[in-house]
């Protein structure tokens, strides 16, 4: 962009981001609530903490006029003095229900400038900026690599492990160069083996997503023997998901499936990830113990 473009915009913005401040309102009774929260939930004193387009409003007003949210949407992907009123708007605006409805609005329409704001976001020392702009990165893809590495420099610094689970669940698997996956299988194989089952259970299953090397099954096999329940179910999960296949994840899953003492959740959960395996008649003869165990389990259940 040329820098008289720039300046144009900057001034355009500026009288439309006053007009827009009067007169930008939320929807009556409309606020943006929590929805479709991960293991790890956003704190709930954040109305704006999580985005899904299932909770958009339908519309904004704007003077005495309603808008709907779509039109609104497609103005400002296509209007870049439009958007930039709507980010000032954003950083003036103090309700947090409307901060919440910008915020949609924002992920709606998406784009690179969006990303940069959503950065600038995520790097202020303000906790409800920094949600903020973490939100609106899980618009983009993790083959950003700015977007990567935002996450990986949060993860590395540490913290509140519910803070942490919430960066992992963010790190979606994307088609990259191994290189530059590499920091990320990393990070994910360290949290894997951190002190919280909550974190390392989350770390587990997206560690399964991102590789399939011998370091990911030892820590597969690690957590299936997980003394958490929870470890265990989303190392179960993994392999399923996985597709990573050896002699001693079967036989974990075989001890774990014939074990009484095991929990009929824990035997259920081998049981099915059996099914991706060869197995001989003797192991067989076990899955099928073990699945009329696991549909007894069932119907008393119902």
């Amino acid at each position: 962009m040329k820098p008289s473009q720039v300046l144009m915009i900057a001034l355009v913005s500026a009288a439309l981001g006053g007009a827009l401040g009067a007169h930008l309102a939320r929807r009556e009774g409309a606020a943006v609530p929590a929805a479709n929260a991960p293991s790890s939930p956003a704190p709930a004193t954040h109305p704006a903490a999580r985005i899904d387009a299932a909770t958009s409003p339908d519309y904004l007003v704007l003077g005495n006029e309603r808008i709907s949210f779509e039109s609104l949407r497609q103005r400002a992907s296509r209007d870049p003095a439009f958007l930039q009123s709507l980010l000032q708007r954003y950083r003036n605006e103090r309700d947090l229900a409307a901060r919440g409805e910008l915020l949609a609005l924002l992920n709606a329409v998406s784009g690179e400038e969006v990303l940069r704001f959503a950065l600038s976001l995520a790097a202020s020392t303000r906790p409800e900026d920094e949600r903020d702009g973490l939100e609106l990165l899980r618009g983009y893809s993790m083959d950003r690599p700015e977007v990567r590495q935002t996450l990986l420099a949060k993860l590395e610094r540490g913290g509140d492990p519910q803070r942490m689970g919430e960066l992992v669940a963010m790190l979606t698997p994307a088609t990259m160069p191994s290189e530059d996956a590499a920091p990320v299988v990393a990070e994910l194989a360290a949290l894997a083996r951190h002190p919280d089952p909550n974190l390392r259970a989350q770390a587990v299953l997206q560690l399964a997503q991102w590789d399939d090397g011998e370091q990911v099954e030892d820590l597969l096999h690690r957590a299936i023997l997980d003394s958490s329940a929870e470890v265990r179910a989303k190392a179960i999960a993994g392999v399923q998901g996985s597709g990573i296949r050896s002699d001693r994840l079967k036989e974990a899953l075989l001890a774990i499936a014939a074990d009484p003492a095991s929990s009929a959740a824990d035997r259920g959960a081998a049981t099915f990830a059996l099914q991706q395996f060869r197995l001989n008649r003797a192991e067989y003869g076990i899955w099928r113990r073990a699945q009329a165990q696991a549909d007894e389990d069932g119907g008393e259940g119902r």
